[in-house]
């Protein structure tokens, strides 16, 4: 049988979701529907502007990041 959440494997018979879906399914109804699905959509669904600043903020950590000593060997140094 298979989970009725996300058709992976069941333990048994007595069950209807899986490990993970019946955990999941504790914490809903430990924080509530409406508390989890707002925790879900904005920690897991982005859209275009937060997508685009998220990759802004990674280019400019990586722009300033500082060299370090293993960088600094692979860069060819000319001699002229």
């Amino acid at each position: 049988m298979s989970c009725y959440f996300c058709n992976g494997p069941r333990e048994g018979w007595t069950t209807y979701f899986c490990n993970d879906c019946t955990e999941m399914s504790r914490i809903v109804k430990v924080y509530g529907k409406k508390e989890v699905l707002d925790i879900l959509r904005t920690t897991c669904i982005r859209n275009k502007s937060q997508i685009k600043n998220k990759i802004d903020i990674v280019k400019n950590a990586q722009e300033s990041a500082p060299i370090t000593r293993s960088q600094k060997k692979k860069e060819p140094t000319t001699k002229i």
